[in-house]
C-alpha cells in the first residue's frame, strides 16, 4: 500500500482525518477558479463553457462543507481515491474549455460532433465523481441536462461551419508565426526581403499623390517588378534581432489578401524604407470624406475587413487600433488592414493610453476606458470593429459632438452613437437594419455578451449573399458629390443603448445610516429608498420615517410613510413599532387607536427600545390615555429605560429619589 494510504490509516491523535485532503481541496479550488476565469474570457462556444463553469462553480460550497464531514468517511481510502479522480476530471474540463473557447484550439477537433461527444463524456464523469464524493447538492438533474442540450445546440451549429473556414494554409502560417514569436530573442532571423534600391523604379507618369505625407514620415510611390508599391520611411535601423523577427512575421501575414502586403526593406536617397503594396485610394477614412460609398459596397468592405481580422486572430495577433484610418483601399475598393505599430500577440503586454493617441478613445471598449491597464483582449478588438462598422456606415468619426475627455464616461455608461438611417429604398432599408443588428451585437457593454469575430463573419456573409444581386456593373460604387442621405439626423445624435442596463452600485444600508447621522439626508434617502424597494425591513423603517417626518424634503405626514412603518413594525422591527405608534398620536381618540398605540409601543418596549420603555412607563405611572394608573408597572418600565441610558427616565427616577438598580 502506498505512503498516502498509510497516512490516511494513521490512528486518531496523530493526524486529523481532514489533513490529507487540505492540499487536494486547495488544488480543486484552484482548478475551479481557473475554469471560471477561462469561461469569462471565452471567445467562442460560450454557452458550452458556461454550462461547465456553472456546474463546477457550485462545487465550491461542497468543498467547504467537506471539512465538516465525519471522521470515518474521510479515513476511507476509497473516498480519498475518489477525490483524486474528481481533480483529474476538473483538469480535463479545464483543458477542454481552454481548447474550445479560442480559435487556436479548434484545430484539435475535426468535426463538431467530437466537441459534443467530449462534452457528454466530461459531464458524465463529473456527475459520477459528485456521487462518489456524496456531493449531493451538485449532482446533475433533468433541468441541468436540458440546459446542457440547449448549450450544445446553440454552439455546435455555428462551430461546424466555423471549422470549415480554417484551411491548411492558415494553419501552416499560424505554426510558422508561432515559431518565430517563440524564438524572437534567441534566434537570428533572415527578416524581411532586402530589396535593391535599383529595383524601385519611378512611375513613368507621375501623379500628384505619388508622394504622401511629410518628411520623415513620407510615403512615395515606386514600381517594383511591375507592381505599384508604397515606400514608407522609417527612422530606425533594421538590425535588431527582434525587429527582424517582427518583419518576418509581417511577411507571413502578407499572404492574407485582406492585409496590406509587405514586400521587404530598402533604401531611397539614403533613407531606410519599408516597401508595401500601393493603396491607390488612401485610407478608408480619406475615401469616405470625399466620396459616398454605396451601401452594398460597404457590406463587402466590412466582410473583407472581418476576414482579415480573423486571419490575424488565428495567428494570435490583435491589431489594437481598429478604425477606418487604419484600413487602406485599393483602386478596386479592396480593403487592406495596415498600421500594426500598436499590434500585440495575444499573450503580450496590453496597449496603454500613452501608446495611443487621445483620439483613439473613440474606438476603445468600455473595459479599457475604465482601466487603461486592463489587458486588451479579443473582446476589446471586436468592440472596436463594431465602432469601425458604424464609422463606415455613416462616414464620419464617432462621437464628433463630444470632447475626447467626455467620451470615456459616456461609453462606460452605455452610451453609443445613434444608428439612425436616412430615407432609402426598401431593399437598402432591409440591408441597413441587418447591418444595425450586427453592430448592436458587437458593441455591447458586457464583453461576454459580444458576438465573436466568426459569428460576425457569418452574419456579414449572410447579409452579403442576400444583396449580391445589387452589384450592377453599371452602378457606380462611389458617389463623388456626397449625395447619400446616410442618417437623416444631426451630427450630435447620441444615445444610451437599449441593449443593456448599467448597474450603478448603491451604498450599503449601514453607510446610509451613517449618512443620516451626519445630516447627509439626500444620500441617506437614496440608500433607504433602494433597500426598502428590495424588501429590507430596516430600510422600510427608515424610509417610512423620512416620508412621515419629511426629513429629506420637509414634507411631513405622508400616508405612504405611515404604511411603511406599520409594515416594518409587523415584520418585528422594534424601532418601527415605536415610530408607527407615534403616527397614531394625532388621531389617538379615534376608533381603536389607543389600543393599537399601546400594543405597538409595548412591542417596541419589549424589544428593548428605551424610548418606548420610557413612554410606556410614563403612561402607566401617570395613568394616561385612559389607562388605569399602575405605578409599579410604570416604574418597572422606567427602570428598564434608565438601564438603557434613557436620560428622561434617569432624571425621573432621580427626582423621585428612586435607585436605578
Amino acid at each position: 500500500m502506498n505512503n498516502v494510504n498509510n497516512v490516511i490509516k494513521i490512528v486518531d491523535g496523530v493526524v486529523n482525518a481532514i489533513d490529507p485532503y487540505v492540499s487536494l481541496i486547495e488544488t480543486a479550488s484552484g482548478l475551479i477558479k481557473t475554469i471560471i476565469e477561462i469561461c469569462q474570457a471565452a471567445e467562442y462556444n460560450k454557452k458550452i463553457c458556461h454550462a461547465l463553469a456553472e456546474r463546477v462553480g457550485i462545487t465550491t460550497g461542497a468543498l467547504e462543507l467537506l471539512k465538516l464531514r465525519q471522521e470515518k468517511e474521510l479515513r476511507d481510502e476509497v473516498y480519498y481515491d475518489a477525490f483524486n479522480k474528481f481533480i483529474y476530471t476538473l483538469e480535463k474540463i479545464k483543458n477542454y474549455i481552454d481548447e474550445i473557447s479560442n480559435i487556436q484550439g479548434f484545430r484539435k477537433y475535426a468535426k463538431a460532433i467530437f466537441v459534443k461527444e467530449k462534452f457528454m463524456r466530461l459531464t458524465e464523469e463529473y456527475d459520477t465523481a459528485m456521487k462518489d464524493l456524496n456531493f449531493t447538492l451538485v449532482v446533475a438533474n433533468e433541468e441541468r441536462r436540458k440546459n446542457d442540450e440547449e448549450a450544445l445546440s446553440g454552439d455546435l451549429a455555428e462551430f461546424d461551419k466555423y471549422l470549415r473556414t480554417m484551411g491548411d494554409q492558415v494553419d501552416n502560417i499560424y505554426e510558422e508565426v508561432k515559431y518565430i514569436k517563440k524564438h524572437l530573442v534567441d534566434k537570428t532571423f533572415h527578416g524581411a526581403n532586402k530589396i535593391d534600391s535599383k529595383e524601385l523604379i519611378l512611375p513613368a507618369r507621375g501623379k500628384p499623390d505619388d508622394k504622401r505625407g511629410k518628411h520623415p514620415n513620407y510615403v512615395v510611390k515606386r514600381i517594383y517588378r511591375g507592381q505599384e508599391v508604397a515606400c514608407k520611411s522609417i527612422s530606425t535601423t533594421e538590425d535588431d534581432i527582434k525587429v527582424q523577427g517582427h518583419l518576418e512575421i509581417l511577411m507571413k501575414l502578407s499572404e492574407c489578401n485582406h492585409i496590406l502586403r509587405f514586400y521587404g526593406v530598402s533604401k531611397i536617397d539614403d533613407d531606410n524604407v519599408r516597401v508595401f503594396e500601393w493603396a491607390h485610394r488612401g485610407t478608408l477614412k480619406e475615401l469616405y470624406e470625399i466620396k459616398d460609398i454605396q451601401w452594398h459596397y460597404k457590406v463587402q468592405i466590412a466582410l473583407k475587413i472581418c476576414r482579415g481580422l480573423i486571419f490575424l486572430q488565428k495567428a494570435e495577433i490583435l491589431h489594437h487600433d481598429l478604425r477606418c484610418e487604419n484600413i487602406l483601399m485599393t483602386e478596386s475598393l479592396e480593403p487592406k488592414i495596415y498600421n500594426f505599430k500598436l499590434s500585440r500577440y495575444t499573450f503580450g503586454n496590453t496597449t496603454t493610453i500613452k501608446e495611443t493617441t487621445n483620439d483613439a478613445v473613440r474606438w476603445l471598449a468600455p473595459e479599457k476606458l475604465i482601466n487603461f491597464k486592463t489587458k486588451y483582449t479579443t473582446q476589446c478588438e471586436i468592440f472596436s470593429f463594431g465602432v469601425l462598422l458604424w464609422e463606415l456606415a455613416f462616414e464620419k468619426i464617432p462621437y464628433r459632438s463630444l470632447e475626447v475627455d467626455k467620451i470615456r464616461d459616456f461609453v462606460i455608461k452605455g452610451g453609443r452613437e445613434v444608428i439612425k438611417f436616412g430615407n432609402s429604398t426598401p431593399e437598402i432599408s432591409k440591408l441597413q437594419e441587418d447591418y444595425k443588428m450586427i453592430i448592436n451585437d458587437i458593441w455591447k457593454n458586457n464583453p461576454q455578451e459580444r458576438i465573436s469575430f466568426l459569428k460576425a463573419l457569418d452574419m456579414l456573409e449572410e447579409l452579403y449573399n442576400s444583396i449580391i444581386y445589387m452589384f450592377d456593373k453599371n452602378m457606380p460604387a462611389l458617389l463623388a458629390d456626397k449625395t447619400l442621405d446616410l442618417d437623416g439626423s444631426k451630427d450630435d445624435d447620441l444615445e444610451l443603448s437599449d441593449d443593456f442596463i448599467i448597474i450603478v452600485p448603491t451604498i450599503p444600508l449601514d453607510e446610509g445610516i451613517k449618512a443620516h447621522k451626519v445630516n447627509d439626508y439626500q444620500k441617506a434617502w437614496k440608500c433607504f429608498e433602494y433597500h426598502a424597494r428590495n424588501g429590507n425591513t430596516t430600510a422600510k423603517c427608515w424610509k417610512g420615517r423620512y416620508l412621515w417626518e419629511g426629513i429629506h424634503d420637509g414634507i411631513k405626514g405622508r400616508e405612504e410613510g405611515k404604511e411603511l412603518l406599520k409594515e416594518a413594525a409587523d415584520e418585528g422591527h422594534h424601532d418601527a413599532q415605536l415610530y408607527y405608534a407615534f403616527t397614531l398620536k394625532k388621531s389617538m381618540y379615534e376608533g381603536n387607536n389607543i389600543e393599537m398605540f399601546i400594543d405597538y409601543i409595548t412591542k417596541a418596549a419589549e424589544g428593548n427600545n428605551n424610548i418606548a420603555q420610557y413612554n410606556l412607563g410614563d403612561i402607566y405611572y401617570k395613568g394616561k390615555l385612559n389607562i388605569t394608573k399602575n405605578e409599579n408597572e410604570g416604574i418597572k418600565w422606567l427602570k428598564k429605560a434608565a438601564l438603557n441610558d434613557n436620560n428622561k427616565a434617569i432624571q425621573f427616577l432621580e427626582e423621585k429619589g428612586m435607585k436605578i438598580c
